[in-house]
């Protein structure tokens, strides 16, 4: 029976983990770590033609992706798991914790690594990753190799409950913000920390407002930075923009977008920039100059729906109305669209010659291809997906997705949701 039991884990490509902690310095999160030789499960063939192969990484409960790479010819994925039996043996059951994965370019996984904090977002850097994520509640910036070892990290003060929300790489410094939420006001602020290659924090800017504020994105701005952050206040929505430079203090610009208007994202377009809002199902784009000022308001569609709206660069500005996908141009009008109405859009990404979207709906994950000659609509079939991550090669596209698919070759030894993973090729 007990050699039955070998044989069975084996064949379903997930073995129990059997994990140590490192006896490092104190400063460096400890991890879990599968050899090699311990691999979760190899790539396999899929019924759907268009996908070169398809794998699945999980545990006994849920795995859900946070972004997916390419790198030296290998395929990293980050996300979050609550699965005990990928974790540290002492974590109890439903702990979440951020986990890395390396496979290759076949889709054989190489190695996973399950960190000490959750993982909000990752970049690729030229030694590795940079992380944003949380140990509690308590937000940092972590360091690591391409091997997923953690090499340093750095963290925000503890004093408040801080969640990472954010991080961007300018000037050669990292840009980590995070949220606090004040359970007596009910308000959110954002705290910003600039740190150098090293580590170093070299400015710490709190961004609070008399509402609460969401984070919409960080751009470079003339000889400093700007912030952008929906609100709303007495059932207005408002779009603040706050310039600073890494002395100065914000100094905020607040565009009220009216009545139960909710800004969604920010963007530069032409020579200023672009916001999108959305009012019950309406979209909306609003125009901005250099200067922050409003030029103009063009309504994408007025046709209530209640997919969510979007605003994204991916090789060009698109606008996702929650019916159809507008290319805009530098000055917000629509230069070509395409019919496309998930529930939302999960991710997009751009290879250079063409832009990729991925959106979630209906039990499924659409993927939109526009090209400069052509565009092509096509459905996975993924089993209940809410999230998702896409990253575009230039002859190949690689989707994750969560899902609660069981594959035909392990039954039901996978539990809840897992990491679904898929290599298409581009035409």
């Amino acid at each position: 029976m007990l050699l039955f039991a070998v044989i069975f884990i084996l064949l379903c490509g997930v073995a129990y983990t059997i994990s140590t902690r490192d006896s490092g310095s104190a400063s460096i999160p400890t991890v879990s770590e599968k050899p090699p030789h311990e691999i979760l499960r190899e790539a396999r063939a899929s019924a759907n033609e268009r996908i070169m192969w398809e794998t699945n990484l999980g545990g006994t409960e849920n795995e859900s992706p946070v972004s997916v790479f390419t790198k030296n010819n290998e395929i990293y994925i980050f996300g979050n798991t609550n699965s005990s039996d990928l974790d540290f043996a002492a974590n109890s059951q439903g702990k979440t914790r951020g986990f890395g994965a390396r496979l290759s370019a076949s889709g054989r996984t190489l190695g996973f690594t399950v960190f000490d904090f959750t993982v909000a977002k990752a970049i690729p850097t030229l030694s590795g990753f940079a992380v944003a994520g949380n140990e509690g509640s308590v937000a940092g910036l972590y360091l690591l190799s391409d091997t997923l070892s953690v090499t340093a990290k750095v963290m925000m003060p503890p004093t408040h409950a801080l969640t990472a929300c954010g991080l961007y790489v300018f000037d050669n410094r990292y840009f980590l913000v995070a949220e606090s939420f004040n359970e007596i006001t009910q308000k959110k602020t954002l705290l910003l920390h600039v740190y150098t290659t090293g580590l170093s924090l070299e400015r710490e800017k709190v961004f609070s407002h008399t509402y609460s504020l969401e984070l919409l994105d960080i751009l470079p701005y003339k000889d400093g930075y700007i912030l952008a952050a929906a609100a709303d206040f007495q059932e207005l929505g408002y779009l603040t923009l706050a310039r600073f430079t890494t002395i100065s203090e914000p100094a905020y610009t607040d565009l009220n977008l009216g009545y139960a208007y909710t800004p969604a994202a920010f963007l530069p377009l032409g020579a200023g920039y672009a916001s999108i809002s959305d009012r019950d199902g309406n979209c909306e784009l609003l125009l901005l100059d250099e200067n922050l000022t409003k030029t103009d308001v063009k309504f994408l569609t007025k046709t209530p729906n209640a997919n969510k709206k979007t605003l994204f660069y991916a090789a060009g500005t698109f606008a996702y109305t929650g019916e159809k996908l507008i290319e805009l141009s530098a000055d917000g009008r629509s230069v070509g669209s395409v019919e496309f109405a998930p529930k939302e859009i999960a991710a997009f990404a751009s290879n250079g010659t063409a832009a990729f979207v991925a959106g979630i709906g209906s039990g499924k994950l659409d993927i939109a291809y526009i090209g400069k000659q052509s565009t092509e609509l096509y459905s996975l079939s993924v089993e209940s997906p809410s999230c998702g991550a896409i990253c575009a090669g230039g002859t190949s596209l690689l989707i994750a997705a969560d899902t609660r698919a069981k594959t035909d070759d392990c039954a039901d030894f996978f539990g809840e949701s897992d990491v679904w993973l898929a290599k298409l090729p581009l035409l």
